[in-house]
């Protein structure tokens, strides 16, 4: 096992909460300043490689963590999303690993949660099926995806909502254009149907004798 002795520590000139720390002479790392006190490095002290490569995965995490609760500050994230984020910025996967372990651990990131909070958020725009291709893509498990589009009915009665003020914003009754539009906002034939039965009923549309 390779012991070096630590030559210098000095705080880094653009970022000031992070240390370059030399050992025998030669820049070894970079370290966050927290990481740096906790392992209780100082110039003259021996480190073994084994314990540097130890501190500096550690630092390493911290700086994940940091930097992922950054990004979750102004938007919530889905925990892939957070993993995807982290990988561009350079992280290996052992580091991304511990630092979503931090956040789920704080309770920084939670995919039913998230995901519940984002079909609450688009349910009155937009069908289940959207709704679940959008958090599929973002990396939420389909089996939670479903059972919490199963939770939130009324899904035709959104789709009448939103067939009303699609035909009054585009100024039209046309039964068809009302379908094609409702199919691409993501919601199922069913609930399709249903909402233009309804809106048949109600006298919506010009063109009631074409049920195509």
């Amino acid at each position: 096992m390779a012991v070096g002795t630590v030559t210098d520590i000095s705080v880094q000139k653009r970022n000031k909460n992070r240390v370059n720390v030399y050992i025998d002479g030669d820049f070894a790392c970079g370290l966050d300043s927290v990481t740096a006190v906790s392992a209780r490095l100082k110039i003259g002290g021996e480190i073994s490689a084994e314990d540097l490569k130890r501190i500096v995965e550690t630092s390493e995490v911290n700086s994940a963590f940091e930097r992922a609760v950054g990004y979750l500050s102004s938007v919530p994230r889905a925990k892939r999303e957070i993993a995807r984020y982290l990988a561009d910025k350079g992280y290996d996967k052992d580091v991304i690993y511990k630092a979503i372990e931090r956040l789920e651990f704080y309770h920084y990131i939670d995919d039913r949660a998230y995901a519940s909070m984002y079909i609450r958020s688009k349910i009155k725009k937009y069908g289940s099926y959207r709704i679940a291709a959008e958090l599929k893509q973002k990396g939420v498990d389909s089996a939670v995806i479903s059972e919490l589009l199963d939770e939130s009915d009324g899904e035709s009665d959104n789709a009448v909502a939103v067939a009303q003020k699609y035909m009054s914003s585009h100024r039209t009754t046309d039964k068809q254009r009302v379908k094609r539009f409702l199919a691409g906002r993501g919601f199922s034939w069913d609930s399709i149907s249903q909402a233009v039965c309804k809106l048949s009923d109600d006298g919506a549309f010009s063109n009631d004798h074409d049920d195509d």
